[in-house]
This record gives C-alpha cells, structure tokens and sequence, in this order.
C-alpha cells in the first residue's frame, strides 16, 4: 500500500441519513487549526513505520444563525467538543499504522461527521506532516467530506510544500558553473480512487530536477508537470508547479514561476526520455536566428574589443581604423585597463567597445571582417584560449537578434560575466535596452555584476581603471589612470604656466624670457604639476585674443624648450596647451604637446575636432557660451524641452537615479551638461574617441557665483549624466546615446573672481586659501584632475583632500 493510497468511499452507510438544512444554505464555518497529534503515517524518509508529527485542520460547514440570534450554543457546533473528539481519536490509535495521510483524513471524517458525538454534516479536512519526506518541508492532504454526498465533485489534493533541490537552472555562463537551489511546490488534485504515491512522485522528480539542467524556470516548471502526468497520469487530474530561485536576486526571498497543468498541456509532446545528464560545461544559449533568418538591410552592432600584445592602444586604433573601411563607427567607450581571466599570468588587457553601423552584412559575414582584420591585418596569433592577443574583436550585440551556430553565438554568452565588457558596453547603451535573452535591460545586469562578490579564483580583481592615452609616452608611465568606480586614485594637479601679457593672474608679468618660463615650469613639475598647461591667449571674461600667429609665436617656442630642457623630469611631463583654435593645437601636437585644452568645447573652429582626431590626444572640453566677451551674460540655464533629447541620471553602481534639486540647480546641470554632450556627440562624428575626451563644467564661464559654486558642490552630478539624442531625417531617426559614465573631469576654480567675490579679496594672487577650500570640496565631488596656479600650495590641499575622501595617504 503506497503512503497516499486513496479510499473514495464517498458516502460511508452511517451518515446516509436526510437532513432538513442542505449544504447550499450551510453558508457559516466553524474551523479548528492545526490540532497536534503523533500517527504513524506509512514509512518514513528511512524507510520505517515509525511515529510522526502531524497536525489536523478541520473546517466545517453549518449555519449558526440561530446560534448568533439567540446566543446560545447549542445551535451551533462546539469546536472545544470536536477539537477534543480529534485528540482523543489520535491518542487513541497513535501506534496504527494509518498507512497514509489519505487514510488519517478518512478517519477524521467519521469523528467530525458524527453527529451523536456534536459532529458537523460536511467537512474540509488538511492532515499536514513535517518529518515524513526530508527532502520537503511538508507535505499535505486534503479531503472534503459529507453526510450528504454535496462534495462528491470535489477532489482529493495533495500538496508538497518547499521541495528543496539542486540543479543547474539559467541561461549565463556564471548560473551554469554550479548547481543552485530550487524551491519546489506541488498541488496535485486526484481522481477517484486513485493509487498515487506522493513518495514516488517526490522521488522521481528529485531523480529528474538534480540530474537535469535547465535554461529557464519556465522549462524546469513545464518538465515537472509533463514527468508527473506521464508517470503518474492516470490517477491525477491536474498538476500545479510553483518553482522558485531563493538565491536568484540578494534583495528579494525569491523569484520564479508557477503553471496549472492537465493532460492537455501535453498532447502531442514528446514523451520525456532517459533523465538528461549533460554537462553544463557544453552549455550555448538558445538560438532563434540564423542569418538566413537576419533581414538584409540597416543594422546596429556593439563590438567588445581587446589587446595586450604590443603595444595594445595602437593595436585598438588600428583594428577600428580598419573597421572604419568597411562599416559605420558611431561610437566608442572609455578605454579600461583589466586584469586578465582564466590565465592570469599573462599581461594586463586594453578593454572596451564600439557602436558600429553597416547594411546588408549578416552575422557571420560580420564576424569573417573581425576575424580578418584580427589575423591578417593586426596578425593575431591564438596560442591558447585565454591567453595573450593582439587583438581580440567580439560580436556582443547585432540588432535585439539571438543566434546560437558553433561559431557565432549572440548576444556573447560570456558578457554578463565579464566587467570589461559590460562596463564599456553600457556605455553605449540606454538603460532600458534589454538583453534579448534575459528580458533584463542589460544595465542591471551590470549593477548586479558591481555588487556581487566578484570570483577571484578566475580574475584577481573585476575592477577596472579607465585609461587616457598619451601617444608620445608608453601607458606604463602614463598618470592619466583613473579608478571611476570607487575613486580610489590620486587627484592629478595641472599646473597653469601663463604666457600672456594680460594674464589675470599674472598681472602682466608674464612677458617673460624663455630661460625664465622655463624655470617656472620646472619649480611647477617639483612642486607637484604632473601636467603644465601653457596659454597663448587670456581666456578671461572681456580679454582681447591675439592673432593666431601671435599666440603660436608665444606658445609653440615654451613648448619646444620644454622637450629639450636638460632636465629630465621637465622634459618628459605631460602638457597641456590652452587653445581653441585647431591650427594652434596641431602646431603645438606636432612641437611634443600632448593635450589639448579647449575653452569652448570645439564651438570657435569647425576643424578643432579633426585635430584631436587626428592626432588621437586627450582633449579637455570646456563647457562656455557666447565668447570671452559676451560670456558673462549667457547665464540662464532653461529646463529640457525638446522631446527629442532624453536625459538621464545613472550611476553603475546603483543604477538609474533622479535628481531632487531645486528647478534652478537641476537646470544648471543638465544644461551644462547637455550642452557639452551635443559637442562630445559632433566630435565623434568627426572621429574623436570617448577615451581622449576630459569633461570640464567650465568654472567662471557663462556662470555666476551661485553657479560657480553650485558646479564645485554637485561635481560629481556630470559623471553620472547621460543622454540620448534623437536626429530626425524625414521618417528615418538615428539614436545617439552618449553617457559621461567612465570619463575623467576636470575642475578649474583657481584664483577665481567668484573667490574673491566671497573672501572680499580683489588680488587674485591673494586667493590661495580660498581656492585650497574649492579645491577639497572638488576632490570630495569625484573631480580627477584641477588646474590651479600656486602648485606647491594646492599640492598639500590635493594630499590633504584624497586623504579624506579617498584614503589615500
């Protein structure tokens, strides 16, 4: 006899009686929860017919309206009557083996049905035990019963409450490395007189679940139902699957799916075979394209590239100067240095990604031009899988499509596992773009990768530092690295070497010889300046600009004599030359300059972004309006209008976020920093890299004091700020997504009149304390780099401040 075997003896003799009341006029209960007993139910998980704990509830049917009228008991039921008429029972056989819970509830219909003894006329009766399947916390069986026969239509149910299980459920590599817990629930509603082992059922399930894998819990759920009917089908009417993944998502008790099954949800499907074994080491994603299936015409694409062969930043150029030919580059990510996965000894990787557009290529076809630029044209070489490359050109994403061939599998399997290529890729994406497997937009996956515990025994660390290529010196001295995640890197000082007669800083003594510039700048670099940043033309509100043979007469021979000083240390810094014009910086790039400071963001020359383009420098943008003269007037900030540009808040970390400013503040913001990522959008059209750019919110330019200082207290806002830009061409749109995720910044607050508007200083060399105040407060707002004019002085406020907020020390 199986555990749950059912006796459907519907109607027992003794209660074939007529009552005057029927049961559609019996609309009152009178319940009893859980009274506790000890039964022998069958053998237990060992095997035994030993005692187990069970409890009891019984619900019962009656109308006690004359009971409530007259408040008098005695027409109603007693539950203290019938309660105790259960416990008596149950004491009185506690050593009959009862064989199943079905026959303890069968047992219990007779005492609460027994009218001699204040029993009621129906009944619903749950019998629940704890101990007797180990693997369950519970397991259930209900009947419902009459003097009457008014539920014989009602079915027997048994229910199997949290069957915990292990097996591998999940469609990304990481799910697949170990098996994970799986809550099971069952309701499983019998026919008449069914022979239904719960045990056996429970058993062939766990034997499937942990033995299988899966790719959804919708397929875990399908199977479960579809093992049981075919197993089991013909004493069992319908089957409901609830499965849940408590582990799946840290902030929630679970996630998952339930199903309501009958026979008919699987008419005609294949019967379930042998219980699958496969490994989930041969695990790929499910496909729904092929490239017959890909329709020709406009695509997008994102690229996930990589290199640390070499020289890895000129392998990067080249492989998406080689794209260039052949499809559309809108778009680049920063540039991340990574540590290397799976092998670890070997060199650290050059990371990042790419947004191309291309027409009529399909996946593959796409794929044979990566495959040829990264072995005939950057001459990869493959020694070992995960090991050292050249480069490496990944398809991530093509269109919203999933395809699944032994050569090509989209979206890559491996990307949600993997910060150097989701970190980048979000970038490039807007945060409601969902993964086309998961149905999860891809950004959470990367907040959820940010906050997990990362698995060092397959990568020493998942972070990543955001890189700024200098061209002229090799990355390994280059100091423009930057932790943008957790800020846990030394803010970098720009020291200001003003050439310029009319200089507000210098008042005027700037017209100094060479030999005496360039002792200047030598006492900058030892006092601190890792990057000296010359000036031509005084970019101060109402200043006159020279000619632009006058500022390259001025700036290009205080360059030249930097690279040929005799001192080392002078001669290999990092500068900075403070132009907007593109003739002046290339002249100044080709003399050994390195980064380009533009005060008006590329808006005063159409060709300054075909330079850095050329040239792939590091260009720091400026935030301005109107010109030095008419700058100070332009400073009211209007709130978003256009529906065509779309502004967002996003922090990796945390995810999308909402401003909660004041209308003025909020307006500041997001108008600075639109206006800068419309001009950071043009200078991709033209070629520029979102790794050469540094964003600067542009102190003192088209701001007032509340401005001023509203810029410096909310800094870390432009880092957070993102963007997508809808260009409209008759019925065609093109969607332009930038995001300031990953991009350093600069502030420059020094010797500003706004600090002498506050401390009551009009002498700009006065105001040193002043600007080590601005400059602190810049550190605490994540700033990486400020540009100050008394080096030595801000050198002690920029320790003092990384310290602080940085713990750095």
């Amino acid at each position: 006899m199986s555990l749950f075997s059912t006796y459907r003896s519907v109607i027992y003799p003794t209660f074939a009686r007529t009552f005057h009341t029927s049961k559609s006029m019996l609309k009152d209960t009178v319940f009893i929860e859980k009274v506790a007993a000890t039964a022998i139910t069958g053998k237990d998980a060992w095997n035994r017919p030993t005692p187990q704990p069970i409890t009891i509830s019984v619900s019962l049917n009656t109308d006690f309206h004359q009971a409530s009228v007259t408040d008098n008991l005695k027409y109603s039921l007693n539950y203290a009557v019938i309660s105790r008429n259960i416990s008596e029972f149950m004491k009185a056989n506690e050593h009959k083996n009862f064989k199943s819970l079905a026959n303890i509830g069968e047992s219990i219909s007779e005492v609460v049905l027994d009218e001699k003894k204040g029993g009621g006329r129906s009944v619903e009766i749950v019998v629940k035990s704890t101990k007797s399947e180990i693997r369950a916390d519970n397991i259930e069986y209900r009947l419902s019963r009459s003097t009457t026969g008014d539920f014989d239509g009602v079915q027997d149910e048994i229910k199997v409450n949290g069957l915990r299980l292990l097996t591998i459920v999940g469609v990304f590599t990481f799910e697949r490395l170990q098996k994970q817990i799986v809550d099971i629930d069952l309701k499983i509603k019998l026919l008449p007189n069914a022979n239904t082992s719960i045990h056996l059922i429970i058993d062939e399930v766990v034997q499937y679940v942990e033995s299988s894998n899966f790719k959804t819990v919708e397929a875990l759920v399908m199977k479960i139902g579809q093992l049981i009917f075919q197993n089991n089908g013909e004493g069992i009417s319908s089957v409901s699957a609830r499965v849940t993944k408590p582990n799946a998502i840290s902030y929630t008790d679970g996630v998952g799916v339930s199903s309501d099954m009958t026979p008919e949800s699987f008419k005609d499907m294949e019967p379930i075979g042998a219980v699958e074994t496969t490994s989930h080491t041969s695990f790929n994603l499910p496909t729904s394209e092929t490239d017959a299936s890909v329709s020709k015409g406009d695509h997008i694409a994102y690229i996930a590239f990589g290199s640390n062969v070499g020289n890895p930043v000129e392998n990067i150029t080249n492989a998406i100067e080689l794209l260039k030919e052949k499809v559309t580059v809108l778009a680049t990510s920063s540039l991340y240095i990574s540590k290397p996965m799976y092998v670890k000894d070997q060199p650290d990787f050059y990371n990042g990604a790419v947004k191309i557009a291309f027409t009529d290529k399909t996946p593959h076809q796409l794929l044979k031009l990566l495959k040829d630029i990264e072995y005939n044209h950057i001459k990869r070489v493959k020694e070992y899988e995960n090991g050292p490359r050249s480069i490496d050109l990944d398809i991530i994403l093509y269109d919203d499509i999933s395809m699944n061939t032994e050569d090509l599998i989209i979206p890559h399997k491996l990307m949600l596992e993997r910060s150097f290529v989701l970190q980048p890729l979000c970038e490039l994406l807007p945060p409601d773009l969902i993964h086309p497997v998961s149905a999860e937009p891809i950004h959470n996956h990367l907040r959820q990768f940010l906050n997990s515990k990362p698995n060092d025994s397959i990568q020493e660390s998942s972070e990543l530092l955001q890189l700024i290529p200098v061209p002229r010196i090799h990355d390994s001295i280059n100091p423009l690295k930057f932790d943008q995640l957790n800020n846990k890197h030394n803010t970098l000082i720009m020291g200001i070497l003003n050439i310029t007669p009319d200089s507000f800083s210098d008042g005027g003594n700037s017209s100094k010889l060479i030999e005496e510039i360039v002792e200047s700048a030598v006492s900058l670099v030892n006092d601190g300046a890792i990057i000296l940043d010359i000036g031509g033309a005084s970019t101060r509100p109402g200043a006159t600009q020279p000619s632009e043979a006058e500022e390259i007469d001025r700036v290009l021979p205080v360059i030249q004599a930097i690279r040929k000083s005799s001192n080392e240390k002078l001669a290999s810094s990092l500068i900075s030359v403070d132009t907007y014009r593109a003739n002046v910086a290339e002249q100044c790039l080709l003399a050994g300059a390195d980064i380009i400071n533009d005060i008006s963001m590329g808006m005063y020359d159409k060709n300054m972004f075909d330079v850095v383009a050329k040239y792939s420098c590091p260009y720091i943008m400026n935030h301005t309006r109107g010109n030095p003269e008419t700058m100070s007037k332009l400073i009211k900030y209007e709130s978003n209008t256009n529906d065509d540009i779309v502004e967002y808040i996003i922090n990796p970390i945390s995810g999308h976020q909402e401003l909660v400013y004041t209308p003025e503040i909020d307006n500041l913001l997001s108008g600075v920093s639109r206006e800068l990522s419309l001009q950071v959008i043009k200078a991709f059209e033209k070629g520029v890299k979102k790794w050469q750019i540094i964003i600067d919110p542009g102190i003192g330019f088209a701001k007032n004091l509340q401005q001023n200082l509203c810029l410096i207290k909310h800094a870390s806002y432009f880092k957070k700020y993102s963007v997508l830009v809808n260009e409209r061409d008759g019925e065609s749109v093109k969607h332009n997504y930038l995001s300031f995720n990953g991009v350093a910044m600069l502030l420059g607050p020094s010797r500003k009149k706004f600090l002498g508007t506050i401390t009551n200083e009009p002498i700009s060399t006065n105001r040193v304390i002043s600007t080590a105040a601005s400059i602190v407060a810049s550190i605490e707002q994540n700033t990486d780099i400020v540009r100050v004019h008394d080096v030595k002085e801000m050198r002690d406020a920029v320790k003092t401040g990384d310290a602080i907020y940085r713990d750095i020390y």
